[in-house]
């Protein structure tokens, strides 16, 4: 068989297409870096807000849970402070509330 010389025109247009093919590569290479990368900061910009709203969220439910135990609270310590006055305003209550079923 005859022997073909390295460089031959077709050896010479492989190495183009190789050439090519790689900076092809590279190109894509880079393209798929950048999307990937865009989609990470992306997903984690969703996950950092939606901690921060689920936070937000389980403080208020605190909060909504923690206000009736704080009136309770609020209204032990007036009782506490001013008993007599408490009683008062507990007959008075009683009183309206009496006035307002009879008509009822």
């Amino acid at each position: 068989m005859a022997e073909v010389p390295r460089n031959s025109p077709v050896d010479a247009v492989a190495e183009q297409a190789r050439t090519a093919v790689d900076r092809i590569a590279d190109n894509a290479t880079d393209a798929i870096t950048s999307v990937r990368t865009s989609i990470h900061d992306t997903v984690n910009s969703v996950a950092d807000r939606a901690n921060v709203a689920t936070q937000w969220t389980s403080d208020q439910i605190d909060a909504v849970r923690q206000a009736p135990i704080n009136t309770i609270e609020a209204g032990a310590q007036y009782i506490k402070a001013r008993p007599y006055t408490a009683v008062a305003i507990a007959l008075a209550v009683g009183y309206l509330l009496g006035r307002v079923g009879r008509h009822v």
